[in-house]
């Protein structure tokens, strides 16, 4: 594997769905990044979607992409033996990172302050649902749970209509938790070079989820603390401005710029002979906004008469700001996701060639890197007597323990 802009550290992963993008994206950047697991396995293996071999065996998609590049241990935190492996483990570790809920570590004796004073240099990410202090510390949470405390689940949906989360089943809150885990992993290793010294990165999901949404933090919102009502597919600032139909599923549109709009009109005017849409009058935004309804009915009466990729490639030869809602199956098509080489393919020994999300960043000197997720236990010989020192009869008497 090519040298990354992470090689060179080691990241002890115990992240559950909540943080595990944070720990792939330090792997695929080159860190090393060696997953703790429980000996039955860790529980997003049991996360669908699944895969099947031959055999009938299941394998868990979303693990095998949440884990590409890292190695896997097998590890009991319930028995003494395995809280001081962990310890031996940290002192040859830069990052601890984990979800787990608070005090949970510390009822099995592993506590980030004295293990500090044992490597001074450990910087531990911990990523909970509302954070390591507070009142709520110890409420249990999920990716749902943090949209509607963060007040974003209120702003999403239709006004007449129960609020919709965010991205549906994707669990955008817990990886906008993971990816604020990873800069605050970073930020603190930039950090003790200057001091010398690690530090505790707290990461709450419910202040990551409320952090990416300016429309709950604007301060006249923070001011006047009036909710603001949902808006469906359609954004309230101007019109045509959200979501609208096509022959073959929905585009995107957005008319705020006066270029956008001069561009959008005359095509309207040309396709459906409205000679009204091209009046000076509806220049202005605010204007437009009066009147929505029909500039709802005006907009759809375009949209409808084209599939969304044509609509987007007479768009882009207009100069107006339209865009297909893309489908899986779009996307993988795409002719510039494919001309950027953006899929990738890696060879699983279990789940054989798998196409993949590329790369999230692109740099040309020390690139991101695509690699398959481990087995279950595959590296225990190789942390465990390799990094470690334990003898391979050592290793097997643990494992008939329960221990790894």
């Amino acid at each position: 594997m090519a040298i990354g802009p992470l090689s060179g550290y080691r990241v002890l992963d115990m992240a559950n769905e909540l943080g595990v993008y944070g720990t792939k994206l330090m792997a695929d950047l080159g860190a090393e990044v060696i997953k703790i697991e429980p000996p039955t396995g860790d529980a997003t293996r049991r996360l669908p979607p699944f895969f099947k071999d031959q055999v009938g065996a299941e394998y868990s998609l979303f693990y095998a992409y949440m884990n590409t590049n890292k190695q896997s241990i097998t590890l009991n935190l319930d028995e003494p033996e395995g809280q001081a492996l962990f310890r031996e483990l940290v002192k040859q570790t830069d990052v601890v990172y984990e979800t787990f809920e608070p005090g949970y570590l510390s009822e099995r004796g592993i506590r980030y302050e004295q293990l500090q004073e044992m490597a001074p240099y450990l910087v531990w990410v911990a990523v909970t649902p509302f954070g390591q202090t507070g009142p709520h510390r110890d409420w249990k949470g999920s990716n749902l749970v943090g949209w509607a405390t963060s007040g974003v689940l209120y702003m999403t949906g239709d006004l007449d209509r129960p609020p919709v989360v965010p991205g549906g089943s994707a669990l955008l809150a817990y990886i906008l938790a993971a990816i604020n885990g990873a800069i605050g992993a970073l930020l603190a290793l930039r950090a003790r070079t200057r001091q010398g010294r690690g530090q505790l990165v707290d990461i709450s999901v419910q202040e990551a989820a409320l952090g990416s949404a300016h429309e709950n933090g604007l301060p006249v919102f923070l001011d006047d603390l009036l909710p603001r009502g949902r808006s469906g597919n359609r954004r309230l600032s101007t019109r045509p401005f959200g979501l609208y139909p096509t022959k073959d599923g929905y585009a995107a549109v957005l008319t705020q710029r006066p270029s956008h709009w001069d561009a959008y009109a005359e095509w309207v005017k040309e396709k459906t002979g409205v000679e009204g849409i091209v009046d000076s009058i509806w220049h202005s935004g605010r204007q437009r906004n009066q009147f929505q309804d029909l500039m709802d009915e005006w907009c759809e009466s375009l949209t409808t008469q084209y599939n969304k990729q044509d609509l987007f490639e007479e768009a882009q030869r207009r100069g107006a700001t339209i865009t297909p809602v893309n489908t899986v199956a779009d996307l993988v098509a795409d002719p510039n996701m494919v001309a950027r080489d953006y899929w990738t393919e890696v060879e699983h020994p279990a789940l054989g060639l798998l196409r993949m999300a590329g790369a999230p960043y692109r740099l040309s000197e020390t690139p991101w890197q695509a690699g398959r997720a481990p087995l279950l236990g595959e590296h225990n010989e190789a942390v465990y007597c390799g990094k470690l020192g334990l003898k391979p009869t050592e290793l097997a008497a643990l494992r008939a323990k329960g221990v790894v």
